[in-house]
């Protein structure tokens, strides 16, 4: 169908299809769209679609514009877009969907058109039955090569509690159908919430399987801590314990530092169905760290000393993971790359999701260890008020590094690898447990990625008192501290334990994920490990360890 030609009446009508009627091909039944926007408003509020905005709320310099002699070419894309067969599009990147709140839900696709030029216009749709018989709530908007075709959306007018399905639809043509979950309002009585967490997952070092068996299970939301993606060149970062087919090698093939090769990465990792999987059926909650290269901190990175270049590319990071993420723009006007945010899950949980690595991240092992901040002032005092004012049963820190105890020298000497986490920060670790300690702070839970290990501990203050528990996460796929060597784990965990004398658990050699359940009178963390991340058929889960906690006791009181 081809639309009007006139401005004013020109409507960004888009054809709707089932993702299963879609996947049939251009000769199913169409339906008509629920929104009809003209083509003139959509260009002039092109802003609607969130990846046109800064990811920097105080930077609106880095916002993308589209220039005012592009509009008539935007327009006439948008006609010529809405005459095209059907197949001319696609959504071979999935669907996704993140930050949750009570009333609202981020949702994210990717579109790739036959041919990039011009804008498309895409509609989001949500239903709460996965046959959208009854559509609730859709927006119009569009997108262009200005942002990859990428598409984000802040669905509001939700309820809380309350399970959606969603989906896109640009040329005629339905995305996947995706399924996502609102939080609890601020102050509902929850009986129980399930979070499954999960960090590291390096394409090249294998299969993406805990991903699916999340998707499987019954987890209203995933904690991502970081390492979504990897910068590396494949020489850069070699797998261990056996290798994978070329197909998951780095894309591009290069170290990435342009806004062009972040994109690519993330449409790389984007592509894969295991991931797919995980986001078409799960809110995701996000913080960074490889996003931008390994131990960056806001002055740069080990392998990008230039300040102007690392000043580039960290924007260049930003922007990408703005645009192929599901998180939603801070819309607090305050401080360069802040992503750290928190939110209310009922009466049960307030979750803070901090960032140790942009935000106020001193250079690791230079200087004084005590006078070096992972958190920087303003975060540390969000993150200390949070904590004393809350009136949830739980405390739950979202935390990219390790806080239980391991060295950061060897001697004298400190080494840059072992002084990456908190331990590397002294002060600002123990200002943390002082604050817990003097405010009377219990059941806080710290959840934490990075290691590539699984390691549950109690964590002692200086008076040698438990006052929160801590647990890491394993990798999804990134190479174990053990090289993913059943021997180096033999040899290894005795080292980790003589150090960490809260460890109530300790493995460094499985990949998988936690799955932690909050209820009223207990945590249940539940350690699962996937059977093999080099082998296509490897994805079987089991069990592995499971651990709790008694609501007041600040310490992980049955293991079994």
């Amino acid at each position: 169908m081809r639309l009007p030609a006139s401005l004013f009446s020109l409507f960004a009508t888009v054809v709707v299809l089932s993702s299963a009627v879609a996947a049939a091909g251009p000769d199913t039944a169409r339906v008509e769209s629920v929104t009809h926007v003209s083509a003139a408003e959509l260009v002039a509020h092109y802003d609607s679609n969130l990846v046109y905005l800064s990811p920097i709320v105080n930077r609106p310099d880095l916002a993308v514009k589209l220039p005012e002699r592009k509009k008539l070419a935007v327009e006439r894309g948008l006609v010529k877009r809405d005459g095209n067969p059907a197949g001319s599009i696609s959504f071979l990147h999935g669907v996704a969907s993140g930050d949750p709140q009570e009333d609202r839900v981020i949702l994210w696709t990717k579109v790739t058109p036959a041919v990039r030029s011009g804008a498309i216009p895409v509609e989001a749709q949500v239903s709460t039955d996965p046959s959208f018989a009854t559509i609730l709530r859709a927006r119009a908007v569009i997108t262009t090569s200005e942002v990859d075709f990428s598409v984000k959306i802040d669905m509001n007018g939700l309820k809380p509690l309350t399970t959606y399905w969603y989906r896109f639809v640009a040329g005629g043509i339905a995305s996947p159908v995706g399924k996502t979950k609102t939080l609890p309002a601020v102050n509902q009585e929850v009986d129980q919430f399930k979070m499954d967490v999960v960090s590291c997952s390096n394409m090249p070092h294998g299969y993406f399987h805990a991903y699916r068996r999340i998707a499987e299970g019954n987890a209203d939301v995933v904690l991502h801590l970081g390492d979504y993606i990897y910068e590396y060149d494949k020489a850069g970062y070699k797998p261990k314990g056996g290798s994978v087919p070329a197909d998951r090698d780095p894309q591009p093939p290069k170290l990435i530092t342009s806004l062009s090769d972040y994109r690519t990465r993330h449409a790389q990792y984007k592509a894969d169905l295991d991931l797919q999987a995980l986001h078409s059926a799960k809110p995701m909650i996000a913080v960074w760290d490889h996003e931008f290269a390994d131990n960056a901190f806001p002055g740069g990175a080990p392998d990008n000393s230039n300040v102007t270049a690392w000043n580039a590319r960290k924007l260049a990071a930003a922007r990408a993971y703005h645009e192929y993420m599901p998180i939603r723009p801070n819309l607090i006007v305050d401080n360069l790359f802040k992503v750290y945010r928190g939110f209310r899950i009922g009466k049960l949980i307030d979750l803070f999701m901090i960032d140790t690595r942009m935000d106020g991240r001193s250079e690791q092992a230079k200087g004084d260890p005590n006078a070096r901040t992972l958190l920087g002032a303003e975060q540390r005092k969000w993150l200390y008020d949070g904590l004393a004012d809350s009136n949830a049963v739980w405390k739950t820190i979202g935390n990219q590094v390790m806080f239980a105890p391991k060295p950061a020298k060897i001697l004298a000497w400190e080494i840059n690898a072992l002084a990456d986490d908190w331990n590397g920060y002294p002060r600002e670790r123990s200002g943390l447990l002082d604050h817990l300690t003097k405010n009377k702070i219990s059941n806080t839970v710290m959840l934490t990625g990075d290691l590539h290990a699984s390691i549950a501990s109690d964590i002692y203050n200086a008076d040698k008192r438990v006052v929160m528990h801590e647990y890491v996460a394993p990798s999804i796929t990134s190479a174990t501290p053990a090289g993913d060597s059943a021997a180096g784990n033999f040899f290894l965990k005795p080292i980790f334990k003589l150090i960490n004398k809260g460890n109530k658990f300790i493995d460094l050699y499985q990949h998988g994920w936690v799955s932690i359940s909050f209820t009223k009178q207990r945590s249940r963390a539940e350690y699962w490990f996937v059977n093999s991340v080099k082998k296509t058929n490897g994805g079987a889960a089991t069990l592995a360890k499971v651990l709790e906690s008694e609501v007041g006791s600040n310490r992980i009181t049955r293991d079994f």
